[in-house]
């Protein structure tokens, strides 16, 4: 298995420097169920497991960017692969956006929110859309070049004021 390095920011800001967590096997991991954003007509029902339904971040006066870690678990017998997609590439960014998640096993997904004065921005209902489908051995790039997803979920995104 190879380790890749990212640089991990807390929700205060601060970095770790930690290296991304390599992908845990779980039999008992609980899907945290459906969220206030259903799917649209015709999208497939989502297969796997998330360990939240919503995303919250906690903004703080400073400014400093909020990260938010999602767990992401495969109960099925197959490899798959996910993508996530967020309503605003401005303000938001996700590591990583898509990838791999073996049967059985659990990756981690960070969630920074840049917050930053974005008014106009913070008027709209933000969200994370994680997709999921069938791994055929290209690598995740282009298999979500021209793939349909076999199951959709909607996260809505919340800001809180950390005091």
């Amino acid at each position: 298995m190879v380790e890749r390095n990212s640089q991990n920011v807390l929700a205060g800001g601060t970095s770790l420097g930690a290296a991304v967590a390599p992908p845990q096997a779980h039999t008992n991991f609980v899907d945290a169920g459906t969220t206030s954003l259903m799917n649209k007509p015709g999208e497939p029902p989502f297969r796997l497991a998330l360990n939240t339904n919503k995303i919250e971040f906690k903004c703080t006066e400073d400014r400093k960017p909020s990260s938010v870690f999602v767990k992401l678990f495969n109960p099925t017998n197959e490899t798959v692969s996910f993508k996530v997609r967020c309503t605003s590439a401005d303000i938001f960014r996700v590591q990583p956006p898509l990838g791999f998640v073996k049967s059985n096993e659990t990756v981690s997904i960070v969630i920074w929110y840049q917050n930053q004065d974005k008014k106009d921005a913070m008027s709209k209902c933000h969200y994370f859309a994680f997709y999921h489908t069938h791994s055929d051995g290209r690598t995740a790039r282009e298999l979500w070049a021209n793939s349909k997803a076999e199951g959709v979920r909607r996260l809505p995104a919340s800001f809180i004021s950390a005091k």
